[in-house]
């Protein structure tokens, strides 16, 4: 039998603005078949562009009903939430969800997800980190109070700064084109100056590699041999 590892979060893990080889799903199963190729991985994706945790609660059924049970769940929330009902919501309805899930799938291993770094002044309009930072405080107490492993993609993203390795977000997409996301660094010369060209929190491709690496080694850390349970 086969592991199903499901994705359940907003836009920054739908990846819907990707060509289907690069969306966050292939990427991330085609690193577990090499980590664990005695696993049957299988990867779906059910996140959605500017979801709320609020939001997928009223489509949880509807959601589950059309998969097979998963036996991993990856959650990745708060961007939209703390816009829309603030952290202290953010906190309420993320463990309404975590204990919904861990009710309905008692065998389930669950994985929180922090969100984005952004290279503020290099590469970004504002410093977006520390108005996140609350709401990625709640992903990691909770992963503590709950027992559940966090990816802290945050982390990973300013650790990968750091060594050099900043770009890991698209061009554009939502502030300078509406419509088609810049993947890569081809068309920076034409905005030197213009900041708004990199205020984007979406990974390209090379964001999704190293998000999808993060998620793999804490799977490897905690399941190192195999993910069947």
């Amino acid at each position: 039998m086969g592991v199903h590892l499901m994705l359940i979060g907003d836009c920054t893990l739908a990846t819907s603005y990707l060509p289907p080889s690069l969306k966050h799903e292939h990427v991330l199963e085609k690193l577990l078949h090499t980590h664990y190729p005695d696993d049957d991985c299988r990867v779906s994706n059910e996140a959605l562009d500017g979801e709320t945790v609020v939001q997928f609660l009223r489509r949880y059924n509807r959601t589950f009903n059309r998969n097979p049970s998963p036996d991993y769940i990856f959650v990745r929330y708060g961007i939209n939430d703390r816009k829309t009902y603030g952290v202290d919501g953010f906190h309420q309805h993320l463990t309404q969800l975590c204990q919904r899930l861990q009710a309905d799938f008692p065998q389930v291993r669950l994985l929180l997800e922090t969100g984005i770094y952004v290279d503020y002044p290099a590469h970004y309009e504002f410093d977006r980190n520390p108005l996140l930072q609350p709401i990625y405080d709640v992903v990691r107490g909770l992963g503590r109070q709950l027992g559940i492993p966090v990816v802290d993609i945050y982390e990973r993203m300013r650790r990968e700064t750091e060594r050099g390795n900043w770009d890991l977000r698209v061009r554009g997409y939502g502030v300078v084109d509406e419509e088609i996301p810049v993947l890569g660094a081809g068309q920076d010369h034409l905005h030197e100056g213009d900041v708004r060209w990199w205020t984007n929190i979406h990974p390209n491709p090379a964001g999704v590699a190293v998000i999808a690496d993060e998620e793999a080694k804490v799977l490897l850390r905690h399941w190192p041999k195999t993910l069947q349970h």
